[in-house]
């Protein structure tokens, strides 16, 4: 595996609750020191010193961000793990209540949100900082919730601090090995497992669900032992009975509000001192919540243990089935190929310059191949004049009014790697947070014309904003790569009248999510790429689950290689073809809708549904194909590139589909998934033909397949230089293309199509 990167130097926000400890644990695991503690409380009626000597609190405050609970407690933090504490009272309320907080400092919104109890955050970090300037991130105990987990990463990114949130998905990641060894953990509360392994301590505070009662009250979540397992075990039955049938590990850990806990001890590593309360008060209030008064805390002084950060477990890095993927490719297996020769390129493209390429159907637009060499030779002179084109585009096009916010798509072809930075800072400028296109982004080298650095193609969604969703995870975790730059992870739009819609993944690289470093392993390079393209094709599928994906209308390998690029695209192509494979009991899957956050909840207006564990989505979903269809791999292209971000040797690219049926067609040279009788994805393979010159092949296909009015997108890998004017779709140059079965080709060509659309 990758080695530790360099250390952070991290603020660790704490409520007083189980996660955000048990978080900090992570940040120590990993590597990270924790620099200071923050926490925000609830603004005093009687002041900080008269709780202190008192012991006394007043009553916690319907806070959907902060726990309050227990607040009266947070001072001792500071001596109980010798950290210093910064805190500072909670000002406003909820005012924005999206899932997704859009707080722009430039941008007018920050004038309608700054009343929003979210800000309170941003002058007690900026005193974090001032007197800690050596902080750059920022720890926080999100699980499940979205709605907390934005609103800390927009803080974050407007202070500069990575944002970490190693529990993050939790729940649905694979066990680790010691819990996976362990005959009596209790399966549904297994972070709370985790937690005791470590010797935590964290009483439950306050109940809010008719699945608790206040009988549960003081008891210790993360006991040890049989005591700790049987509290355990009643929450779940409890919870159980409460939700019905479902997957109840998100209600388990209380991630709906269904309780709330006050960490007392943990690990001697973090916890140097322990937290005992001499007196507790059982309070109630309205709807069955019940809660403790806490009086006369104190530090006390504790016994040594032998933890150590070693001991804190963290989830295996991959999936049961992806582990088992890794294990079913073998070099012996794919050497019976050995006899196919790759078509590769010859010189670079006859073009001199791109011509620019626009398609247009009832829900999407695409404006392909926009380069500007006119502007000086450099990446950043490009990508500004690209910036400008595209703006005045937009404007002009008179398209619904449309601006670079509905853009939801990018393909950024750079000369070279190191034009990456100089062409993301000016990217950057053209979209406003949350949730910027997915993207992918490679280097052709000399493919491209000589005197262009960038060509950028967008996708342009033509239809309601409010139908359309982004994944944007920014934080660090073990889930899968944070999305720190100006792309989301995915952007999903609703295709004309149907419930049906497209998924835009970006491109997925092969970084472990915890340190996001390019994953290695073994002494040779097939082990390492194996894993690699394993684990990259796991994030592409995480993110698709995560986006509720059941389908994949087709997907993209990019590759970098050399003489080995063969073996690569057959890994590649096995993996591909191995994961859709129906399993003999896929007509008896659960289909099990997407997980519920805390917001879902109190303004999703979705409260009569419960709150499963993350998304439980199967991918592929074989209930979609239809009846009697034995053909279940989806379309497929491996293209090499000159050079993938991170030195990466591979990229996985898919676009996904939320649909209830599929068809798939199979003929000699091409593929093509029609989703809901929609949507039609077809690929197109190319190869050498002796009898019939490339350019006049892609003639035929063009008089074919382009009199469509109903094209969204057409997008063409090539080997080949193309004569000018020829094309009229979108242009990928590679230096090797391989289809089915690893088949070399010398093009390929995606179209994509919207039926009825005109």
């Amino acid at each position: 595996m990758s080695s530790n990167p360099p250390g952070l130097n991290v603020i660790a926000l704490i409520s007083g609750g189980k996660d955000s400890f048990y978080s900090i644990l992570h940040c120590i695991r990993n590597g990270h020191k924790v620099i200071a503690l923050a926490n925000l409380h609830p603004e005093p009626k009687t002041t900080e010193k008269n709780i202190e000597q008192n012991g006394n609190e007043e009553e916690d405050i319907d806070s959907f961000m902060y726990q309050t609970i227990g607040h009266s407690v947070i001072p001792l933090y500071e001596s109980a793990l010798e950290i210093p504490l910064y805190r500072a009272a909670i000002t406003g309320g909820a005012v924005d209540t999206s899932r997704i907080y859009q707080h722009d400092s430039t941008d007018q919104s920050a004038h309608q949100t700054s009343a929003d109890e979210t800000e309170s955050l941003v002058p007690l970090l900026e005193r974090i900082k001032k007197a800690h300037p050596e902080v750059n991130a920022i720890s926080a105990g999100a699980i499940l919730s979205t709605y907390q987990r934005t609103r800390i990463e927009n803080i974050a990114a407007r202070l500069n601090l990575v944002p970490l949130a190693w529990l993050w998905m939790y729940p649905s990641l694979p066990v680790p090995v010691a819990r996976d060894l362990d005959p009596l953990a209790v399966s549904e509360a297994g972070l709370l497992e985790d937690m005791a392994a470590v010797g935590c301590d964290a009483r439950i505070i306050k109940v809010a669900s008719g699945g608790l009662d206040d009988g549960f009250l003081w008891e210790n979540l993360s006991g040890l032992g049989n005591s700790g397992r049987g509290l355990r075990r009643r929450v779940t039955k409890n919870m159980r009975r409460f939700v019905g049938n479902e997957d109840i590990r998100g209600a388990v850990l209380g991630e709906g509000g269904e309780y709330e806990t006050l960490a007392l001890d943990g690990p001697g590593f973090l916890w140097k001192k322990r937290i005992e309360i001499e007196k507790r008060d059982v309070g109630v209030a309205e709807g069955g919540v019940a809660f403790l008064r806490l009086k006369e805390a104190t530090c006390v002084e504790k016994v040594e243990d032998e933890y150590t950060p070693d001991d804190v477990r963290r989830p295996a890095l991959l999936d049961p089935v992806f582990r088992g993927l890794l294990g079913d490719v073998s070099a012996a297996e794919l050497n019976g190929d050995a006899h196919l020769e790759p078509k590769r390129a010859g010189p670079a493209p006859a073009w001199s310059t791109c011509q620019p390429s626009f398609c247009r159907s009832g829900s999407t637009w695409t404006m392909a191949n926009l380069v500007a060499p006119e502007a000086g030779p450099g990446a950043a002179e490009q990508m500004n004049a690209i910036v400008q084109k595209v703006r005045g585009v937009l404007e002009s096009s008179g398209a619904g009014l449309r601006g670079t916010e509905d853009i939801v798509f990018a393909t950024v072809l750079l000369h070279s790697m190191a034009d990456f930075t100089p062409m993301n800072n000016a990217y950057v400028s053209l979209f406003k947070k949350p949730n910027p296109p997915a993207r992918v982004t490679v280097a052709c080298g000399d493919t491209l014309p000589s005197n262009v650095r960038v060509m950028v193609s967008f996708v342009v969604d033509l239809g309601s904003r409010n139908q359309r969703q982004g994944l944007h995870v920014q934080s660090r975790s073990y889930w899968a790569p944070a999305n720190i730059g100006p792309y989301s992870q995915a952007m999903s739009i609703p295709l004309q009248n149907e419930n049906s819609k497209l998924v835009y993944i970006a491109g997925q690289i092969p970084l472990e999510p915890a340190s996001m470093e390019v994953a290695t392993e073994g002494d040779s390079w097939i082990e390492g790429y194996r894993l690699r393209a394993v684990l990259s094709l796991q994030h592409l599928w995480r993110i698709g689950e995560a986006m509720e994906v059941d389908w994949w209308l087709g997907a993209v390998a990019f590759l970098t290689g050399g003489k080995e690029i063969q073996t690569q695209a057959q890994v590649a192509w096995h993996l591909w073809k191995k994961i859709h494979t129906r399993p003999e009991d896929a007509d008896e899957e659960d289909d099990e809708g997407p997980q519920l956050d805390a917001w879902d909840i109190k303004y999703g207006g979705r409260a009569a549904e419960v709150i499963p564990d993350a998304v439980s989505v199967s991918l592929p979903k074989f209930s979609v194909i239809e009846e009697g269809d034995d053909c279940t791999v989806a379309p497929f292209l491996a293209v090499q590139v000159d050079e993938l971000p991170r030195g990466s040797d591979i990229e996985w690219q898919g676009l996904g589909s939320r649909c209830e049926q599929v068809k798939l067609e199979i003929k000699q040279d091409s593929v093509a998934t029609t989703a809901d009788a929609k949507y039609n994805y077809l690929c197109l393979e190319i190869e050498e033909n002796d009898q019939q010159p490339f350019e006049d092949h892609l003639r035929s296909m063009m008089s074919t397949h382009f009199q469509s009015q109903d094209l969204s997108q057409v997008v063409l890998y090539t080997t080949q230089s193309v004569a000018e004017g020829l094309w009229s779709g979108q242009v990928v140059p590679c230096r090797t293309i391989w289809g089915r079965e690893a088949r070399p080709l010398i093009a390929g060509v995606i179209i994509q199509k919207e039926y009825g659309s005109s």
